[in-house]
This record gives structure tokens, C-alpha cells and sequence, in this order.
């Protein structure tokens, strides 16, 4: 059997199997769903795979994902998520025009068309300074260096985890301390509804999280890291007393 060239993987809890809306059938991708939970009913398609898993939380599943996938490329998604099919083409391409590259960083829209947030106009290096707020449904791999590499999504972070988000950045910065080639490039290839986990300050579940985060990635220098992302725009904390919180990294139990 001929190895596809793309592979998209769901990570879906099993009561949100009837909400996955499945891209049009080609014969060059491989459709991967990975299922949390008891219950519900996959769809049935010949290019399609169900891998169930008794487990929480979305980095395990992501892990099946670039364990299971047989596609020279791998990107991630869930069940509200819509692909676009020439922006996932676009990908291919750069994939096949850049041989080194194992992790790309691209662009998500939200149902209205408009783009989720501010991009890069342009190609550039994907690194820990710049890519922070990257989303899962923005990450495309090539799955054989990653595997060589042992990089693979931190399972502590990450929604159905105390420390909601992050493990996104926290994949990208272990992939460039691996010394693989991570680059963003102004491609669309994805849509997902406006409100997400990764958007919202303002809670101490939050600031806790993002300062674990930070610890994650930077080490001992995250305190400063904090500092600096406080001092630019304190009041995404919602309050003095929590953003204090944020950069100390010392919460209440």
C-alpha cells in the first residue's frame, strides 16, 4: 500500500463523534480518529482509522496521533474544526519544497473567514520568542523527524489537564531544542469557531496555568519571561494581586 502524504488526525471525546464533519475522501490522505471515552459511533469510511483510548486529556491523544499516523505529514484536529482543501494542499507543497523542515506553523480562520488572530505576513523561523500563541489547528508535522527526535506533546498540559493550554508552544520549543527546523508560513489550511481555551485572561486558573507554562519552556528564567509579558499589558490579569501571582508563579493551593 502506497504511504498517503497527509494524514489528519481528530482527537474527539466520545459524546462528540456525531459533531465531526470529515473533509471530502482522496486517495493521497489518511483520516485518523482518536476517541476518549466510552461510547458513540465513528464514522465508517475506508480511509479512515479509530484508535480508542482510555484516557483524558487532548496531549495523549495528540501522542496516538504522531504514534499512529502513516502520513509524511500529520496535522491536528478536533470535531469542530473544517478544513480548508487548498490551504492543505499548500502545505504539501511546502513540505515537498523544503525537505529539512519538520514543524510548520500556518494560519486558522474562524467561521466569519476572518483570520484568528494577528500573523506574520511573511515565512520566518519559528522559535520559543515568537510562537507562543500557536494553536494546535495551526501545527502541521512531518511525522519521521519528530519520531526520530522523541518530541512529543507535553501530556501535563494541554485541555483535560489542570494546566489547560500551552502544549502547543511547549511542542514547538522542544522541537527547536531538538534542532529541528520549525518555520511559520502564511497558509490557511484550517476553521474553528471564534472562543477557545487559549484565548481567555482573567482567571487564576488561567494565570496559573500560563505561568506553568512558562516554567516549562524557559526554565529558570521564567520569572522574568512572566515579568516582561505582565509588564506589557497588566491588565489581562484582571487584577495586580493575581498578575503578582502570574510572575512568582506562587498560587494558593
Amino acid at each position: 500500500m502506497t504511504k498517503p502524504s497527509l494524514t489528519i488526525a481528530y482527537s474527539v471525546l466520545a459524546e462528540g463523534l456525531s459533531r465531526v464533519v470529515l473533509p471530502p475522501a482522496r486517495p493521497d490522505t489518511e483520516i485518523l480518529m482518536v476517541v476518549q471515552g466510552t461510547g458513540g459511533v465513528a464514522p465508517r469510511r475506508r480511509d479512515l482509522r479509530v484508535i480508542r483510548l482510555n484516557s483524558t486529556g487532548v496531549a495523549v491523544s495528540r501522542n496516538a496521533a504522531i504514534r499512529e499516523a502513516t502520513g509524511e505529514v500529520l496535522v491536528f484536529g478536533e470535531e469542530d474544526v473544517v478544513w480548508l482543501v487548498d490551504g492543505l494542499d499548500e502545505i504539501l507543497a511546502t513540505f515537498d519544497d523544503n525537505p529539512r523542515l519538520a514543524v510548520l506553523l500556518g494560519r486558522a480562520q474562524d467561521e466569519t473567514g476572518a483570520l484568528r488572530k494577528r500573523y506574520p505576513a511573511i515565512r520566518e523561523q519559528a522559535t520559543i520568542w515568537n510562537s507562543a500563541r500557536v494553536g494546535t489547528i495551526e501545527l502541521a508535522v512531518r511525522t519521521d523527524p519528530i519520531r526520530r527526535a522523541n518530541v512529543w506533546f507535553d501530556e501535563n498540559f494541554g485541555a483535560g489537564t489542570e494546566n489547560f493550554l500551552g502544549d502547543e508552544y511547549i511542542f514547538v520549543a522542544d522541537a527547536n531544542r531538538a534542532k529541528l527546523k520549525c518555520d511559520y508560513f502564511p497558509i490557511t489550511f484550517s476553521q474553528h469557531p471564534k472562543d477557545s481555551s487559549g484565548t481567555r485572561f482573567g482567571t487564576d486558573a488561567d494565570a496559573r496555568a500560563r505561568s506553568r507554562v512558562f516554567d516549562r519552556v524557559f526554565g529558570r528564567l521564567a520569572p522574568v519571561m512572566r515579568a516582561a509579558l505582565w509588564l506589557r499589558n497588566p491588565a489581562r490579569f484582571g487584577s495586580f494581586a493575581r498578575g503578582v501571582r502570574f510572575v512568582t508563579g506562587a498560587f494558593p493551593r
